[in-house]
């Protein structure tokens, strides 16, 4: 009896430090409960370089300049030949225009 006690003693200590389950409860609480912090949420769809490229462009004050190009393509991920590639794009699409002294501005709603 004592060992059966003793065994029962150990699997519930065990259970509430390795997160073993008895019943319908666990370490975590009752099975299948979800709390707040573990809701479900759904993960945004992954930018495109472009757009990534425009918002790392915002966040360096609207404009691409040879003072913080390499900020930009940090924060955008991109090499320099993505960048070569994608600036004429975003002028035909019309989100982004290069000044005279080689400035590349980006046209958008935060950046007007």
């Amino acid at each position: 009896m004592r060992m059966t006690m003793a065994l029962m003693g150990l699997a519930a200590l065990g259970a509430c430090t390795a997160g073993a389950q008895i019943g319908n409860y666990g370490a975590q609480g009752r099975v299948g409960s979800v709390g707040q912090a573990s809701a479900r949420t759904e993960t945004p769809a992954p930018m495109t370089p472009d757009d990534r490229l425009v918002a790392a462009i915002e966040a360096q004050g609207c404009a691409i300049t040879s003072d913080n190009v390499a900020q930009v393509l940090l924060k955008a991920n991109l090499t320099q030949q993505q960048l070569l590639e994608l600036g004429p794009q975003l002028t035909a699409q019309g989100r982004a225009e290069v000044t005279d002294d080689g400035t590349i501005r980006v046209l958008t709603s935060n950046c007007i």
